[in-house]
């Protein structure tokens, strides 16, 4: 898996992004053919929104989250993201 970081309008800590790349690790224990995964985190007014695209084979996943916290707001949308990827691995296993 391809893991693409962005900041934008601020200097990303190595430790956030770390974290954030850590989160999008634990994709690949629910499904292993992820092809890409991008992250995006934006500094607005004190709020950290940050957005995550993932690519599997015919699906393209996204979530967004906004919170003070930098941290808070990568657990939020990595959490939105393992519950859509779990929603369509249980139904390709049902049609298998």
């Amino acid at each position: 898996m391809t893991i693409n970081f962005t900041a934008r309008h601020f200097q990303a800590p190595d430790d956030l992004k770390d974290y954030a790349e850590e989160g999008v690790a634990r994709f690949e224990k629910h499904f292993d053919r992820i092809s890409q995964c991008e992250i995006v985190m934006l500094h607005e007014k004190s709020m950290f929104i940050t957005e995550i695209n993932l690519h599997i084979p015919q699906h393209n996943l996204h979530a967004k989250s906004s919170d003070p916290n930098g941290f808070k707001s990568i657990d939020d949308c990595v959490d939105k993201i393992l519950t859509q990827m779990v929603k369509i691995v249980d139904q390709w296993k049902k049609h298998r």
